[in-house]
């Protein structure tokens, strides 16, 4: 079962699975004509296949409850003592930089949540990955983990936050089940392809993926001196979401266009109820008219 076929049990189930999900819910933005109930999963598991994606090539991991922690290991090189080292002191720190990024490697990884893994009988372990000993949290699995806000992905799909967590849960709840029930699921991202076959779980990220974290600077990203404290809190909201590539994922229509078919079709709608509503008469039986002729 792809990602399809779980959308199809879930709304199948609706008495296993209620929520706002099973009912086409309104946009945010009056432009947006209100979708399927199918369709709206399928634009928000995109968009946070892109929020997840997002982070992890920012350096930060994202933790979905119940599901699992989309993460990376990050595993670096003995550093050499400052006299073996060859550190010169005029030259400029950027360029010694990245002379060194072949010291560290990136290995994304999958960590499933403790109450999916109970439903599992073989899965890559939490020991898979290395944890920073500054990390005394149990739910913090990898570098700089986020929980999975939904507040951005229904920013970028038009749809309010209630409708995101209610998929969100949905999918997870669903997928908890036919694991529990035996079904073989193949759930693609995009970026990452998770496989359960016989209870079994199994990943992949794309290459590009993984080569495009390899080309990341991740000790510049990891230094938390590099950005001043008074820079992060003047830095607006507006700011970050521009650069964001979740607010490119659908492009806004023309307000103008928009408007113009909404007045046509709210005088289609008037002219027919006119014509529906009108008091039947037999004028046109009496009376003959004359229409003009028309000119070929």
């Amino acid at each position: 079962m792809n990602l399809d076929d779980i959308y199809n049990w879930i709304l199948g189930h609706s008495q296993n699975y209620p929520g706002k999900h099973q009912e086409s819910q309104p946009r945010t933005i009056p432009s947006y004509k209100p979708l399927e109930a199918k369709a709206q999963f399928h634009i928000v598991i995109k968009a946070t296949a892109e929020y997840i994606k997002e982070k992890m090539v920012n350096g930060n991991g994202v933790n979905m409850k119940e599901l699992g922690a989309f993460t990376m290991e990050v595993n670096s090189d003995y550093v050499k003592p400052l006299q073996h080292s060859g550190f010169n002191m005029t030259q400029d720190l950027g360029i010694q930089r990245a002379e060194r990024k072949h010291i560290h490697q990136i290995r994304p990884c999958f960590v499933p949540d403790c109450s999916f893994q109970y439903f599992l009988a073989r899965y890559p372990g939490k020991e898979e990955i290395t944890k920073p000993l500054s990390q005394h949290s149990i739910y913090q699995k990898g570098f700089g983990m986020n929980f999975c806000n939904p507040g951005p992905i229904a920013a970028s799909c038009y749809l309010g936050k209630d409708v995101v967590q209610s998929i969100h849960n949905s999918l997870i709840k669903a997928i908890h089940d036919l694991t529990r029930l035996g079904h073989n699921l193949n759930i693609d991202f995009g970026f990452i392809k998770i496989n359960i076959q016989n209870r079994d779980l199994k990943y992949k990220y794309e290459q590009s993926f993984i080569n495009r974290l390899n080309q990341t600077d991740y000790e510049l990203k990891m230094r938390q001196s590099d950005l001043a404290t008074s820079q992060h809190w003047t830095t607006t909201y507006q700011e970050k979401w521009s650069k964001s590539t979740l607010n490119n994922l659908l492009t806004r229509p023309n307000p103008g266009q928009v408007q113009d078919n909404y007045e046509r079709s709210m005088a289609l709608k008037i002219m027919s109820l006119d014509l529906n509503t009108a008091e039947k008469t037999d004028y046109s039986k009496k009376q003959k008219v004359q229409l003009p002729a028309l000119n070929k």
